[in-house]
């Protein structure tokens, strides 16, 4: 079973490749394959029997070699055994909303709900995590009920970015919160999280989830986050 920070990560990139028209359910494995052929292409939800046909398709370059799994799902030593290789690991994160928790959204931060507004928010998340974001995986979101894309200003200039997503269990998660590199340090990702996190507070979540790099993690503690598991990323 998926941690919930996880299962919540897995519903966000299944919402966003049924938005965008790119998700493909096979039998023992889900694909996001945006056309533009950039983030998020990845490979999840996988079943045990399905690693043979996942190398070959992998091969082929039939499917995304990037694979997303749970670090407690029974998957991952026949992943290795397979001569997958693990590339990275990051914290899925939850807290608990409670009275307790009050945070003020910043009047720097709007909405996107527009293309001129995806377009700039594509700019940012491409800039602050050095892949390529394309405006067209990303505009169907601005019409979808569950999800809301931010952009924050500094000194007249946008460079900060952010997602909100209620999923299925009424849970929030906060996603692609980032700023330009040239901006960091000036306390601009602190002030979307912390909008990210007055507006979650709007949708009446039991919980806020997130996955966090190690370095991200300890931030995200300050705010009363708390370990819930691992996602694991492999390529063959």
């Amino acid at each position: 079973m998926k941690s919930r920070p996880i299962e919540h990560q897995f519903e966000f990139w299944a919402n966003l490749g049924k938005v965008g028209g790119y998700i493909y359910q096979y039998d023992g494995y889900t694909t996001l394959l945006p056309s533009q052929g950039t983030w998020p292409s990845k490979t999840f939800n996988i079943q045990n029997n399905s690693i043979t046909k996942l190398k070959t398709e992998i091969l082929k370059s039939s499917i995304p070699n990037a694979i997303a799994l749970d670090a407690d799902d029974v998957i991952n030593p026949v992943l290795i055994e397979n001569h997958f290789n693990m590339t990275s690991v990051v914290e899925g994160m939850s807290v608990k909303v409670s009275s307790n928790i009050l945070f003020k959204e910043s009047p720097n931060i709007i909405r996107v709900d527009d293309e001129t507004g995806v377009d700039i928010f594509s700019s940012i998340a491409s800039n602050a995590f050095g892949y390529n974001i394309h405006p067209k995986v990303i505009v169907g979101l601005i019409k979808d009920p569950n999800t809301q894309l931010f952009i924050g200003q500094h000194k007249a200039q946008f460079v900060s970015c952010g997602i909100l997503y209620l999923d299925k269990n009424g849970d929030s998660g906060l996603h692609m919160i980032g700023a330009k590199k040239q901006m960091r340090g000036l306390g601009i990702g602190k002030q979307m999280t912390e909008h990210l996190l007055a507006n979650a507070l709007k949708n009446h979540s039991n919980e806020i989830h997130l996955v966090a790099s190690k370095f991200g993690a300890p931030i995200y503690r300050k705010y009363g986050f708390i370990n819930r598991g691992h996602l694991n990323s492999y390529r063959l």
